[in-house]
């Protein structure tokens, strides 16, 4: 399983938007495999591609903002996604504290039902130029339910099988979900699991394997409960500097994997 251990950009965003090449490079070094990017797609792309191809990581994907999937904006940001040869698109967010596409006023079962269509669109515009959607949680996606189902499960019970299930444990686990009841019910979709540290006492301020960590990792990273094709180490831990902590996530990693 340690072959498709990644790093979601995330950890190491700071250090990413000073030195690219260097922190792709040390990611590396750490044990991680490949890589997913997030935000917008202004990296040079001779510097990604100098710094994928030194590294040895694999580009796993990119989070790509709702914007920039609407049809004003497909072409350019398909364009770029092709070029840096990236075969995922993930929508990060939709709703939630950050009110993208929607707001708390406009909050209802309805838009969630409109967002399944209009993702399924969009996923299959993105495999008609050879690249797939994919949806990451946030904790309100389990903190929401309508007629006793929550926002999740609405999501992924009316998406395409196109669409790959990229859930985010400590998200999840923050919005009152279960990360191993999600992963045996969704057993049969395609899986890119955000791997989240995440403590009830100190938030996600943890690391990875650490006594506090709220992740049943052995229950988690269970071969037979899903069908992943990377494992993404997301962390949101402000104690420590970012590659000393995604350092240590690997470390606290590879526990579960006799490493």
């Amino acid at each position: 399983m340690l072959e498709k251990c990644g790093l979601a950009m995330y950890t190491v965003h700071r250090n990413a938007q000073k030195d690219l090449y260097r922190t792709l490079c040390g990611a590396a070094e750490l044990g991680y495999r490949g890589i997913e990017f997030y935000g917008e797609q202004t990296y040079d792309l001779r510097l990604l591609e100098t710094s994928l191809k030194d590294s040895g990581l694999v580009l796993t994907g990119w989070h790509v903002e709702w914007r920039d999937l609407q049809d004003d904006r497909f072409p350019q940001t398909v364009g770029y996604l092709q070029a840096a040869g990236c075969p995922v698109a993930v929508i990060p967010c939709l709703g939630g504290r950050w009110n993208v596409g929607h707001g708390p006023k406009e909050e209802c079962r309805e838009i969630w039902l409109r967002y399944i269509e209009e993702i399924n669109r969009i996923a299959r515009k993105l495999k008609a130029e050879g690249i797939r959607a994919g949806y990451h949680n946030h904790e309100h996606e389990f903190a929401l339910s309508y007629d006793g189902k929550t926002v999740f499960d609405l999501l992924f019970e009316g998406l395409s099988g196109d669409v790959m299930m990229e859930l985010d444990t400590g998200n999840c686990i923050e919005g009152g979900g279960d990360p191993v009841r999600v992963l045996k019910r969704y057993r049969d979709r395609d899986v890119l699991l955000h791997l989240k540290p995440w403590s009830y006492e100190r938030g996600f301020d943890v690391v990875l394997g650490d006594g506090d960590d709220a992740n049943d990792w052995g229950g988690i990273l269970d071969p037979d409960a899903q069908n992943c094709r990377w494992l993404l180490v997301e962390s949101e831990n402000a104690s420590l500097p970012e590659m000393k902590n995604a350092g240590l996530c690997m470390r606290g990693l590879k526990q579960y994997f006799n490493g």
